[in-house]
């Protein structure tokens, strides 16, 4: 039986079908209708990471497939090192008797401000940054959805917690990769990376050749600053009627009803044991 609408919703990644916007791929974080809240706490730390993506989203280095400039990484580490920080600031654990419990009064109702970013399609070419935008929208999602929102003036050790998993996942991997730690190192609770690591950046040890080989971008539109002043900061009750499943996505779901099964008999993959250590490889073949 054929519908001309889906039977249920998306949690999915949105498409912001906006005109031009729309055109070239901007995305927005689904709160799947859970466009308000009561918590400034929430209200504010949702801003700090949809601001600081927006204008990380918006820079040069996601147009080529080639490493960044270490500048960039160095602004995504200040925005996870001081998300945590307002994280655990702003959270009081069960035994915690400090801070203010409202009685007899209920904050109005702020809705949650949307920050648009290229996102689908061939706009964001590098792949990590990409990869690390996927999951600051998906923590978007997570905290407009969260149940302590309804909270008014803190938040707990569970949303602090859910949290600070996808800003540590995203430290890890940017960590592992391009600063030679190691997953065990990169997964402490207090990890960082430090000055040193920045002044020794150098992603010729880390990638392949082919890697570091860049094709020029083609000429492509992208919004100027004046531009970019339309979508900052939509409140989400405005942004969410232009949001739709991206329409690749959308007819997956159209193709693949049947879905796919893995051979008779397969096997899993092993899985290899963990390097303790990487080396370099040399600078060229002997």
């Amino acid at each position: 039986m054929s519908t001309s609408a889906p039977m249920f919703g998306t949690d999915e990644i949105l498409w912001y079908d906006n005109g031009k916007w729309g055109e070239v791929g901007y995305a927005l974080a689904n709160p799947n209708n859970k466009i308000w809240t009561n918590n400034s706490v929430i209200f504010q730390f949702h801003s700090l990471v949809g601001r600081n993506l927006f204008e990380l989203m918006h820079r040069t280095d996601v147009r080529f497939y080639g490493p960044p400039h270490k500048q960039f990484w160095y602004d995504l580490h200040q925005l996870i090192v001081t998300a945590r920080k307002r994280l655990a600031d702003r959270q009081r654990l069960p035994n915690d008797s400090n801070g203010l419990v409202v009685e007899h009064a209920t904050p109005a109702p702020q809705v949650f401000l949307a920050w648009p970013i290229p996102f689908f399609g061939e706009r964001v070419r590098q792949p990590d940054i990409r990869e690390y935008a996927q999951l600051c929208l998906l923590m978007l999602s997570e905290m407009m959805q969260h149940s302590e929102n309804e909270l008014a003036t803190y938040i707990t050790d569970a949303f602090a917690a859910k949290m600070g998993q996808y800003l540590r996942e995203i430290l890890a991997l940017l960590a592992t990769k391009y600063f030679g730690y190691t997953r065990a190192q990169a997964y402490e609770p207090a990890f960082t990376l430090q000055a040193a690591d920045f002044a020794n950046y150098d992603p010729s040890k880390v990638m392949t050749s082919v890697e570091m080989t860049e094709e020029r971008p083609p000429v492509q539109w992208w919004p100027t600053e004046s531009d970019l002043t339309a979508i900052r900061a939509i409140p989400y009750n405005e942004a969410l009627v232009l949001g739709k499943r991206w329409p690749a996505t959308a007819m997956l779901s159209e193709l693949g009803r049947g879905g796919s099964k893995s051979p008779a008999g397969a096997s899993p993959v092993a899985t290899a044991p963990a390097a303790t250590s990487f080396v370099s490889p040399p600078g060229q073949a002997p």
